[in-house]
C-alpha cells in the first residue's frame, strides 16, 4: 500500500508577490529579505553609482561585496536605476504598475521630490499598490527631516538608559535593535496591508518610524513608568522584579538562570545546596527576593563560582529550571540544534564566492528552508528584469545604458 506524503508541495506563502526595494543600509533590506525568504520576488533597486552604502563596509568577500551587505540581501535581484534621470523615474513607474509593494527608507521629503510619492502612485499608476516608508522619525513632527542611525534612536528611544550595569556609562545594545525592530515592524505592516487589499482591492501606505519602534520596544518598562512614575535605570543582565534572573559566573564560563515568579525557585535552591533559602521569609516570593536582591545574590554568586558551568547546567536542566550558557557568536552559529534548523544559510556566487549568514527564523510549510540565492552584484539583473517585466528590447537597453539611466 502506497503511503501519501504529508509534506506540502513547494509553494512559498508570498509566491508571485513583486516587491520593489528602494532601501539601503539595514532596516529596509532586513525587512525585504524576510519577504524574499518567504517567497516574494524582490527587486533591489539601487543607483548605478554608489549603490547601497553597506556594500563598502569591511570585511569584503571580493568584487565590492561586503559580508554586511550579503547578510541582509539574499534572495533578491539587483536592478540599477538612476532616479535622478527622468527615464529612470519612468522605468520605476512602469515597474510600480506591475508591483505589489514598494518600500523605501528615504527622508520623508525624498519620494515627493522625485515625484513618486505613494498618493501619486496609487492614484495614477497602481491603485492596488502597498507602499511602506521607513525613516528615523516619521513624516510628522519637528524631527522628521533629521538623519538617523541605530545609535541615535537607541539613545533617543530610551534603550541606552536601561542598558549596561547600574552606575555605569550608557551602553548601546550589542544588536542593532533600532534598525532590526523597524524592519520587523515594517514587514508586519506590509503583510497587514496586503491582507486588507485582498478584501478591499485597494492598497495602503505603511509608515514606520525607527524612534516609534524603539519606544514600543520599551514594553513593560515603559508601562511601569507610565503607571507608577518610577523611571527605570540600567538593569545589567538582571530583571526589574524577578530574582535570580541574570548572568552568573562559574568556574569555567558565565551562565544565566531565569526564575520568573515562584516557579522553580525551590528546585534552584536544592541544586545550590541551600534548600533553606526557599523557605526563608526574606526570599519566599519574587517581590521579597527583589527587596533583598543584593543580600540574596551575595549568597548565590560565590556558590556558583565553585563548579564548572556544565555541571550546574546539567543539574538545573534535569529539574527543568530555566537556564543556559552565555554563548559567544561562534558558539551560537555552530550549535548543532541551530544548524539542524537551517539557521546558517550558505550561498555561492560566481563572482564573490561563498557567503554565509544567519538564516530565516520563520518556519512555514512550503518553504525550502536553508536554500537561498546570493545577494546580487550591483545592477546584476537590470537588463533581464527590464526586458522581462517591461518588454524593453536590446536597443532600448543599450540607449539607457549610454545615457546613464541604468
Amino acid at each position: 500500500m502506497t503511503q501519501t506524503s504529508t509534506q506540502p508541495p513547494y509553494s512559498p506563502p508570498l509566491q508571485d508577490l513583486l516587491v520593489l526595494d528602494l532601501t539601503r543600509a539595514l532596516a529596509g533590506p532586513y525587512c525585504t529579505m524576510m519577504l524574499a525568504d518567504l517567497g516574494a520576488r524582490v527587486l533591489k533597486i539601487e543607483p548605478g553609482d554608489d549603490g547601497d552604502s553597506t556594500r563598502g563596509l569591511a570585511p569584503h568577500l571580493g568584487h565590492g561585496v561586503s559580508s554586511y551587505f550579503t547578510s541582509v540581501n539574499r534572495n533578491k535581484e539587483g536592478v540599477a536605476l538612476n532616479l535622478k534621470h527622468p527615464k529612470g523615474v519612468q522605468a520605476l513607474r512602469e515597474l510600480v504598475a506591475k508591483a505589489d509593494v514598494i518600500i523605501d527608507n528615504f527622508r520623508p521629503d525624498t519620494m515627493e521630490r522625485l515625484g513618486i510619492n505613494y498618493e501619486e502612485l496609487r492614484r495614477n499608476v497602481n491603485p492596488r499598490l502597498v507602499s511602506c516608508s521607513i525613516s528615523g522619525f516619521g513624516s510628522t513632527g519637528e524631527y522628521r527631516l533629521r538623519s538617523s542611525y541605530d545609535l541615535i534612536v537607541q539613545a533617543m528611544g530610551g534603550a541606552m538608559s536601561v542598558t549596561g550595569e547600574p552606575g555605569g556609562a550608557p551602553v548601546r545594545l550589542g544588536l542593532p535593535m533600532g534598525d532590526l525592530g523597524a524592519g520587523m515592524y515594517a514587514g508586519t505592516g506590509i503583510l497587514a496591508a496586503l491582507h486588507a487589499r485582498e478584501k478591499t482591492g485597494a492598497g495602503r501606505h505603511v509608515e514606520i518610524s525607527m524612534l516609534d519602534g524603539m519606544a514600543a520596544l520599551l514594553c513593560y518598562m515603559g508601562a511601569n513608568y507610565l503607571n507608577t512614575g518610577i523611571v527605570p535605570g540600567p538593569q545589567g543582565s538582571g530583571h526589574v522584579v524577578n530574582v535570580p534572573y541574570q548572568a552568573f559566573e562559574t568556574s569555567t564560563q558565565w551562565l544565566v538562570i531565569a526564575i520568573f515568579g515562584e516557579r522553580y525557585w525551590k528546585e534552584t535552591c536544592d541544586v545550590l545546596g541551600r534548600p533553606e533559602l526557599a523557605t526563608d521569609p526574606r526570599y519566599l516570593t519574587s517581590e521579597r527576593r527583589s527587596q533583598h536582591r543584593e543580600e540574596l545574590l551575595g549568597i548565590i554568586k560565590p556558590i556558583l563560582k565553585t563548579r564548572p558551568a556544565a555541571q550546574w547546567l546539567d543539574e538545573l536542566l534535569a529539574l527543568r529550571v530555566p537556564c543556559g550558557p552565555i554563548n559567544t557568536v561562534d558558539q551560537v552559529l555552530t550549535d548543532p540544534v541551530l544548524l539542524e534548523r537551517h539557521m546558517v544559510v550558505e550561498t555561492d556566487h560566481p563572482l564573490y564566492g561563498r557567503a554565509r549568514a544567519p538564516g530565516n527564523p520563520i518556519k512555514v510549510d512550503g518553504i525550502r528552508d536553508g536554500v537561498a540565492t546570493p545577494a546580487p552584484v550591483q545592477g546584476e539583473h537590470t537588463q533581464a528584469v527590464l526586458h522581462e517585466l517591461l518588454g524593453y528590447d536590446q536597443a532600448r537597453l543599450e540607449t539607457l545604458k549610454a545615457e546613464g539611466v541604468i
